[in-house]
């Protein structure tokens, strides 16, 4: 493109203000096509918005569908100062009998206490410590103390040392396992020399030892005093010797189904709430929404028969409005917890089966996952609309700039236009100019 014209105008003729209104009015279409575009691009927005709301009503549904939504369950026991219970997902529920005729303990092992002072030199010639295995290697003279630390620092020792004073005021070097258990009891072969000395008694101060508990009768011995699944799912934490029973119970905990419940019916009504936005906007003859797609109208049917519909269940429970989820007169989701506890304590495998399914039929929840994967799924209505929006993007892009590029030709052949008009009338002007000097002049003869 020739870089711009301008127009002298010095006929007193606003020749660019002409051209640049001419332009303008040539250029209506384009800006029509700019608002369709602009209309397109919120309404492929809006199906964005759409596919986000159906995955969370999606991913809510799926959560309700699975098993694990009824597997919660809480743990109590008659004596929580004595042990602790904590149960996961599936465990097994019931009552449970426990007595601990022993606790987990790790080994300590203590010198003889001979030393008067911790800072008292108990090795002259150096020499080595073998403790379960791992050599403490020292060298000249070391205090108890100094023992003390050069054991802390060798890695991976199972044992942490440290010096106490005992009743009657000598110093001793204290070993103590860092893990409970009889497997993790320790030798200590001492090959020190010189100095006040280090001597190890032939017995432990406290022998490394596995917790001995009994279940139902039933004898279970433990390296630590956290057990694990000795009830299957359950996590029981000694806290000391039982010989009175302690009783453990387990109970299904109806309190994770009540949240997902919860999470479903905020989805769906989120859901809704956004589809009506949506269809009262078109309503007011706003086209920038997708209100009158026809995928909205079934969307919002498709749904509702779902929520709404009886499942062959075969069983108590046969729709979501009999365990508390049902339609108000606005149309969104409205949850009773209340009905839902009663119903799932009536008859727990009924929900569980309305929710979920059974042979030969699907679960509410199952259809609903089905209905909304019909429009989000690879090759489904909501991608195939933003597909169909991007077709028509791209061809109303290539239109727009086909039209702003001719109309830039036209522009500049106007302006070329009017440039020739201007300069005529400029030539005429002074032609006429001419024309009245030499007739003055005649005149003056």
């Amino acid at each position: 493109m020739s870089s711009p014209i301008t127009l002298s105008g010095f006929n007193n003729i606003d020749f660019n203000s002409i051209v640049e209104a001419l332009y303008q009015q040539e250029r209506q279409p384009v800006l029509q096509l700019q608002t369709q575009q602009a209309q397109l691009e919120k309404q492929k927005t809006a199906f964005g918005t759409l596919a986000t709301r159906l995955s969370a009503l999606e991913s809510a549904a799926s959560d309700l569908a699975s098993s694990r939504a009824f597997s919660g369950t809480t743990a109590s026991v008659s004596k929580e100062s004595a042990v602790r219970a904590s149960s996961a997902s599936g465990a097994a529920t019931g009552s449970y009998s426990l007595t601990v005729s022993a606790l987990a303990q790790a080994q300590v092992t203590a010198t003889n206490g001979t030393t008067p002072d911790a800072d008292t030199t108990v090795v002259a010639s150096g020499g080595s410590l073998v403790i379960g295995g791992k050599t403490v290697t020292v060298t000249g003279d070391v205090t108890m103390n100094g023992l003390a630390a050069a054991i802390n620092e060798t890695a991976d020792i199972g044992v942490t040392a440290s010096v106490v004073r005992s009743t009657g005021g000598a110093y001793q070097l204290v070993l103590t396992g860092k893990e409970t258990g009889a497997d993790k009891a320790f030798t200590v072969t001492n090959n020190l020399t010189g100095g006040g000395g280090v001597s190890f008694p032939g017995t432990n101060a406290q022998a490394a030892q596995d917790a001995v508990l009994s279940i139902n009768n039933v004898t279970v011995t433990s390296s630590s005093n956290t057990v694990e699944n000795a009830i299957p799912g359950v996590t029981l934490t000694l806290q000391e010797q039982i010989a009175a029973p302690v009783v453990i119970t387990i109970t299904a905990d109806t309190s994770s189904v009540e949240e997902l419940v919860k999470k479903f019916t905020s989805a769906y009504n989120e859901l809704q709430t956004f589809l009506e936005q949506q269809t009262k906007a078109f309503a007011n003859k706003e086209r920038d929404n997708i209100g009158g797609d026809p995928l909205v109208r079934q969307l919002r049917n498709s749904l509702s028969r779902v929520a709404s519909g009886e499942i062959p269940t075969g069983d108590t429970y046969t729709s979501l409005a009999q365990v508390g989820l049902s339609f108000n007169r606005t149309g969104q989701l409205e949850f009773r917890n209340a009905d839902l506890q009663a119903a799932i304590k009536a008859d727990r495998t009924a929900v569980m089966s309305l929710f979920q399914g059974g042979s030969g039929f699907d679960g509410a929840f199952d259809k609903m996952k089905t209905a909304v994967s019909n429009y989000t799924s690879s090759g489904g209505l909501i991608p195939t609309a933003r597909t169909r929006l991007d077709d028509q993007l791209t061809k109303l892009g290539e239109r727009i700039s086909e039209m702003e590029r001719r109309l830039a030709i036209r522009k500049e052949a106007l302006q070329k236009e009017y440039v020739a008009a201007d300069l005529a009338i400029a030539q005429l002007n002074s032609s006429k100019s001419q024309l009245g000097s030499f007739s003055s002049s005649l005149s003056s003869l």
